[in-house]
């Protein structure tokens, strides 16, 4: 969820910024966007560092939850992939 919160925050300082540049000022679309990129990004990292990290840590708890099931079947296979390629490393020459 702070992931969330944090990806809205970004994108409402983004959105801010460029459209106060784009449409206020009359500012070319690809340098407000430009700059409203740099502005969201030092924003939230400069001020927002306690939700970046909480973010940080909901996307690094998501994909260990998808990775950690394997069977044992497939570490098995693991292994022997493993085995096979130490093998084939041992018996080539090395690169010149």
């Amino acid at each position: 969820m702070q992931f969330l919160k944090y990806t809205v925050l970004r994108l409402g300082i983004f959105c801010a910024v460029f459209l106060g540049l784009w449409l206020g000022l009359s500012w070319p679309i690809f340098i407000a966007g430009i700059i409203g990129l740099i502005f969201a990004f030092a924003i939230a990292y400069l001020f927002f560092n306690n939700l970046r990290l909480k973010a940080n840590e909901d996307v690094r708890n998501a994909f260990n939850k998808t990775s950690a099931n394997k069977t044992s079947k497939q570490l098995a296979e693991e292994a022997i992939e493993d085995e096979f390629d130490e093998s084939r490393r041992k018996t080539q020459p090395p690169a010149e």
